[in-house]
């Protein structure tokens, strides 16, 4: 896999971007770190984010954020990446008893070349495309709220695409255009329908549709071990930009809804 050659600060710019593109019903900055809620579902939306600095004591701090998430229920979570603040968060972490999970590659492309969309792959409305990622990916019904609450707070035009077979959904996903980068989200095929092309087609109408809006670059989020969505998203001249992965505090294991989704 190839990786992207940038600069920590092009990587937090566009940590910036993907917090606005995929935000949260909640968010508090404290001292340079984002704390983010959103009712549970995924932990993009529902974590410490510590990329932008740190000044107070960082024991203080954490007894800050374990407060803040324990209030409302959920587990204390750190998205973490390779330019956290403070450097030796992550050690830090490790030796408090926080666990390792999921370890995810944001992937970044430039938009610099023609496109080709497939006429199968269809523009629907929020409420059309809601159906049908229900349908594709049936989230547990407590997390479709505040899935939904998330999509309709993302900054930027959005394009929600879905290819049908038979007039039943096959596959979707979301483009979320935000200071010309577009970020590609909720993409799933029903497994009925995979190795056929359809998550190319949505890929290609999404990339397409943000070129023609003055896009110059897209970015995505795949779990580093998704080895079939990687080869898929490399057609498309994804390279890897940066890894990141999260840490979770001793005894608050997520909920199998939120563990499963990034």
């Amino acid at each position: 896999m190839r990786q992207v050659a940038r600069s920590t600060d092009e990587f937090r710019q566009l940590e910036k971007i993907a917090l606005r593109a995929w935000p949260s019903t909640e968010t508090i900055e404290y001292d340079g770190w984002v704390l983010r809620a959103s009712g549970g579902y995924t932990k993009r939306a529902n974590s410490v984010n510590p990329h932008f600095g740190s000044s107070l004591p960082l024991d203080e701090k954490l007894v800050h954020c374990r407060a803040f998430y324990t209030k409302r229920g959920l587990p204390t979570i750190f998205r973490l990446t390779p330019f956290s603040q403070p450097p030796e968060l992550d050690d830090i972490l490790a030796d408090a008893g926080y666990t390792t999970l999921d370890r995810t590659l944001v992937m970044r492309t430039p938009l610099d070349r023609p496109l080709s969309s497939n006429p199968e792959v269809r523009s629907v409305d929020l409420d059309l495309w809601f159906g049908a990622f229900d349908r594709l990916k049936r989230p547990e019904p407590a997390m479709r709220e505040p899935h939904r609450r998330i999509v309709e707070a993302a900054e930027g035009d959005r394009r929600f695409a879905v290819v049908e077979r038979d007039g039943v959904p096959a596959a979707c996903g979301l483009g979320v255009l935000v200071d010309n980068v577009v970020g590609v989200f909720d993409l799933f095929t029903a497994e009925a329908h995979r190795r056929q092309g359809l998550g190319s087609a949505v890929i290609s109408s999404i990339l397409d549709w943000a070129s023609e809006q003055g896009a110059r670059a897209a970015f995505l989020q795949v779990h580093s071990k998704n080895d079939p969505a990687i080869r898929l998203y490399e057609r498309f001249d994804f390279e890897i930009a940066y890894p990141y992965w999260y840490r979770i505090a001793p005894g608050l294991e997520p909920t199998p809804p939120a563990q499963s989704i990034l």
